[in-house]
């Protein structure tokens, strides 16, 4: 094997130069460059080189594999297909043995060389098998292997209408374990062609009896009926009662249908259940394609089989009345069996042949012995040629000798009878002396019979032609005379025509069609009758009266036109062979369009990445090859030229946010995916370059049919200064909460001081009305700073902390509502506070402090915003699920452009109030945090002829 490896690496440059020459003549190679027809062969070469001088090591043999998949992955961006790319190695393949042939045989390479060369070629063409289809060589062998399994299980044959649960059902949990699904049910047609009733459940002994479903509904069922591809529905879980129809589905969350379509009729569906909610990759699809057309081979095979039986078993009825007919008429009627080679006489065989039948051997042997002896061999051939193959009858007319020794000459007719596979098991026949009859005609008639048979054969199969036309699967008509009228036309061209039949038959087609007249239809017809040459269109655009009304609509069409010959086929006249490729040609118009669009819209992109001062960036995921553009380049700091991999262009991430961004890219790029790609993070300056930068990066994932990622494309933008405003935003917002929780905590300690003094100063007798009530107003004006106080640190709290703790106990919210109600009452006994409870108690879990702190800045805000003559209403009520508590005053409304911030902190539902009544602002962002940590909601509304009601809805939780 060194002999190959040195021959390879002594002929490098001669080899890639001859492969880049003949590699020209492929159509896969036109419009490349050189570099790209020549791709990575020249590194390939010296990998193959190396394993057939070293051996297989993990190392050459991963290198080998990424250069055909680098090789293979560029021609599939230029659209070469599979054959192209396995072309191109077997044209490798023919070059290296033909630059050996002129050198001495000492530097020949040996058979084993060989072996290791060709090997290492085919596993090449391997590699393109499965990059192309996605399919690998243990898929492969996985298919071979359940379709043997398949074929082991299929029924012989299958009776129409019959149970066919016990013969198709082993068939249907193969299919089940070969796609590892948890269960499959199998639907066919019935007669009328329209309603698909379940055959076979893995699940059951035997159908559910009385479903079906109607092949055009809009069930699932019905939709996989009429869908080429294979249907997939994700969450089968709580379908409407119209989509479910006809499933038996219990316990499947993903289905995947798929419909039997033998010979282009729809012969059922084939629907496999999954237990569990899951993707389907294509390459499932594909296995279950090639499994149900193996199926829908199989059963169309079973019921052509059980057909076949049926009819034979009436053959046989028939055959044995005709026995008896026989009979009757004093035929010598006998009965072989083929097993036992006896044969049994019965009828009128003393008159017929002199012999009674107890003289008559009991073996066919003596029946062939009779025979004349240049009849016999002929006879005996013709009998056991019928037997052996798959005739239903035989007959011949043969001479026979009777016991007189007298030659006499006999029409034998016989039925064969055949078991399940089609084995001979009896003959059933009768003799007929004709002796008279042929001496009569002497011939004539005969010949006259044959000739009849003959004419009657060939009418029989001229009519067998016209059907087999009819039902053909291509558009066909027979056109007769020079006026080209119409003497056959099947469904087919009917439908491409938009004409029923009979309103085409027997009529000159320009007649049937006059809205072609001026198209050019009739030129074609008569030259074909005057060349006798053939006419081929491609792509003919005609307009045919074919849409509702008879409005003309333009369609595509190849055909060909064949001139008949009546010396040939006894009729002169065209054959019309035609295809409609309307929907093949507006998508080819579509797709130059879009491709005109794509090209506008890059433009457009492009003119838009400038005004954005946006970058972008093309990754091929195969091989991490990168196109950067400059602006991108100067946001990540890579090099102004020269080309940079997605490896070295990582590098200039910070390694703290490269694990992010690989991340980011790999849940793109993973088969199953949204392919959507977005992640911020630093890029690393050069030495001595500018400082850190942001970019902001966005981007998709393309993905190939197969579901691997073949392209990433993206754009960057520098969110460098947006960075720094949201960090300088975030440490100011942290210094005020920051210095408002100090603040807040340091003035309780003075202020509790305050109090507790003015509680004891309170207490002494001595003091005089004027300075009692001195030490009130420094008592109030305490109080009033503990709440502004406690207010700010719930604040900061809720801000820092992510919400205010509750302590939920078991407590009666009516008494606490009550209690709070008193508590209010002694400190306003002015006003009117208005108090509705249910009569039921209101037991549950809540917080009874935050309940009261949420309550009391409720009714103190109430109290605040409406005139002293006006009542506050409170009212607790029970909903299902929660409680609704309501505050209520007749006071100004709040502006409505207050109203969607009034629960903000620093905000006042009425502006300009007094020094008494000042605060801090935050009483309703604080009430609202409290309801929040309860889990409830608390809205507002302010009218002015309504006044203003605060809504609080908690949940009712036992306790």
């Amino acid at each position: 094997m060194n002999l190959v490896a040195d021959f390879i690496e002594a002929n490098l440059d001669v080899l890639v130069r001859r492969f880049a020459e003949a590699a020209r003549g492929l159509e896969s190679t036109q419009g490349l460059k050189p570099s790209e027809v020549i791709s990575t062969l020249p590194e390939y070469l010296h990998v193959v080189a190396a394993i057939c001088r070293h051996g297989v090591t993990p190392e050459r043999l991963e290198t080998r594999q990424r250069l055909e998949e680098a090789h293979i992955n560029l021609r599939l961006r230029v659209g070469a297909t599979q054959e192209d790319a396995t072309d191109e190695y077997t044209l490798l393949g023919r070059l290296i043995p033909q630059l050996w042939e002129d050198a001495r045989p000492e530097r020949k390479p040996s058979a084993s060389g060989l072996h290791c060369l060709f090997q290492q070629l085919e596993e090449a063409m391997d590699h393109v098998v499965v990059l192309f289809s996605g399919y690998s060589l243990e898929d492969r062998q996985r298919e071979k292997r359940f379709l043997r399994q398949l074929d082991a299980l299929a029924p012989r044959a299958l009776t129409p209408g019959a149970d066919l649960q016990g013969r198709v059902k082993p068939l249907v949990e193969l299919i089940t374990r070969a796609m590892e699904a948890t269960g499959a049910e199998l639907f066919l047609v019935d007669a009328g062609g329209r309603r698909m009733v379940p055959v076979a459940h893995t699940a059951y002994l035997a159908p559910p009896p009385g479903r079906s479903v109607d092949a055009q509904g809009p069930s699932f069922l019905g939709r996989v009926a009429r869908s080429e591809e294979p249907l997939v529905l994700t969450q089968a879980r709580g379908l409407e009662d119209f989509e479910r129809d006809g499933l038996e589905a219990g316990g499947w969350s993903t289905l995947l249908g798929l419909r039997l379509w033998p010979h282009g009729d729809l012969m059922g569906v084939l629907c496999v259940g999954f237990a569990e909610a899951r993707p389907v990759p294509p390459q499932t699809k594909h296995f279950l394609e090639t499994l149900v057309e193996y199926l829908s081979g199989i059963l169309d095979r079973a019921l052509l089989m059980g057909q076949l039986h049926e009819v034979n078993a009436r053959l046989e009825a028939s055959e044995t009345r005709y026995r008896l007919a026989s009979q009757a008429a004093a035929d010598t009627v006998w009965d072989w069996n083929l097993r036992t080679r006896e044969v049994a006489w019965s009828g009128e065989t003393r008159r017929l042949l002199g012999f009674a039948p107890e003289e008559m051997g009991p073996l066919v042997d003596w029946w062939v012995a009779r025979i004349h002896p240049e009849d016999r061999e002929r006879v005996e051939t013709g009998i056991h040629a019928a037997i052996q193959g798959r005739s239903a009858r035989w007959q011949d007319e043969y001479r026979f000798i009777n016991r007189r020794g007298e030659v006499i000459r006999v029409l034998d007719t016989a039925v064969i009878l055949r078991d399940a596979t089609g084995r001979g098991l009896r003959v059933v026949g009768a003799l007929q002396d004709v002796t008279s009859r042929w001496e009569a005609e002497h011939g004539h008639e005969r010949l006259l019979s044959e000739a009849r048979t003959a004419r009657l054969r060939a009418d029989t199969e001229l009519s067998q032609l016209h059907a087999l036309l009819r039902q053909a699967p291509v558009a066909l008509a027979i056109l007769r005379g020079s006026a080209h009228v119409v003497v056959l036309a099947n469904d087919r061209i009917c439908q491409l025509w938009g004409r029923p039949s009979d309103q085409v038959l027997e009529r000159p087609v320009l007649d049937a069609l006059p809205e072609v007249e001026g198209q050019g239809i009739r030129q074609m017809l008569d030259g074909v009758l005057a060349t006798g040459m053939p006419f081929v269109g491609h792509e003919v655009h005609l307009r045919l009266a074919r849409a509702e009304g008879g409005a003309l609509e333009d369609g595509y069409f190849n055909f060909v036109y064949q001139p008949l010959r009546a010396a040939e086929v006894g009729i002169e006249g065209i054959l019309v062979v035609a295809s409609e490729v309307t929907e093949a040609i507006q998508a080819r118009q579509r797709a130059e369009e879009l491709a005109g669009t794509l090209q506008a819209s890059e433009e457009r992109l492009r003119l838009a990445l400038d005004a954005a001062d946006m970058g972008s960036w093309d990754i091929e995921p195969a091989t991490g090859r990168a196109t950067w553009d400059a602006r991108y380049r100067t946001m990540l700091g890579l090099p102004a030229r020269g080309e940079v991999t997605l490896d070295e262009a990582m590098q200039f991430v910070f390694e703290e946010d490269r694990p992010q961004v690989e991340h980011a890219m790999a849940e793109a790029s993973r088969p199953g995916g949204s392919g959507e790609f977005s992640s911020e993070f630093r890029a690393r300056p050069p030495q001595g370059g500018k400082p850190v930068r942001w970019i902001l990066s966005r981007g998709h994932v393309h993905f190939a049919p197969d579901g691997r990622p073949v392209r990433f494309v993206g754009t960057g933008l520098d969110i460098t200064q947006r960075k720094q405003a949201e960090e300088a935003a975030r440490q100011r917002t942290e210094f005020e909460q920051y210095l408002m929780g100090i603040v807040s905590h340091d003035l309780r300690n003075p202020l509790s001081a305050i109090t507790l003094g003015t509680s004891s100063l309170l207490k002494r007798e001595e003091l005089s009305e004027r300075a009692t009530m001195a030490v009130l107003r420094i008592q109030n004006s305490a109080e009033r700073a503990v709440r502004m106080i406690r207010d700010l640190l719930d604040f900061t709290q809720a801000r820092m902390g992510g919400g205010l703790p509750v302590q939920c106990q078991e407590l009666e919210l009516g008494a606490l509502v009550r209690q709070v109600m008193e508590e209010v009452r002694m400190t306003a006994p002015e006003r009117d506070l208005q108090l509705s409870l249910p009569q039921a108690g209101l037991r549950g879990c809540w917080d009874p402090d935050r309940v009261t702190q949420l309550l009391i800045n409720l009714l103190g805000n109430a109290l605040k915003y409406s005139p002293e003559d006006t009542p506050v209403a409170v009212r607790l009520k029970e909903v299902p699920g929660a409680v609704v508590l309501e505050v209520h005053n007749g006071g100004a409304p709040i502006a409505p452009d207050v109203l969607p911030r009034i629960f903000q902190p620093m905000q006042r539902g009425v502006p300009g109030m007094d020094a008494a009544t000042r605060s801090v602002g935050l009483g309703l962002y604080i009430v609202r945090t409290i309801v929040q940590a309860h889990g409830g909601t608390i809205d507002v509304t302010s009218t002015q002829g309504a006044g203003t009601t605060f809504t609080v809805r908690l949940p009712h939780v036992d306790a």
